[in-house]
């Protein structure tokens, strides 16, 4: 019988907004490693129109995007990708 907890599911992957925290190059760099990194799949670039990206969206599973969060030691945000809602 399933366990009805909130905790994500472990091997199920979902999209991931990343954005640098203080550093733009930080999030160049991420985004140049992307093709050594086979559990992470890059979905969107978000940014200016000729510029560099300011955002991304990337698809991996729960256990990679902490694992992504604790390597990048506090460079990079990496929060869930959320439905966007008229009323929240």
């Amino acid at each position: 019988m399933p366990s009805s907890t909130s905790a994500p599911d472990q091997g199920r992957s979902s999209r991931y907004i990343v954005r640098a925290a203080a550093d733009s190059h930080a999030l160049g760099a991420f985004i140049d490693s992307l093709g050594a990194q086979p559990a992470i799949r890059l979905v969107d670039t978000i940014g200016p129109a000729g510029g560099p990206p300011h955002t991304v969206v990337v698809e991996t599973d729960h256990d990679t995007a902490e694992q992504l969060k604790r390597r990048t030691l506090n460079q990079l945000t990496i929060e869930p990708d959320q439905p966007l809602s008229l009323f929240d």
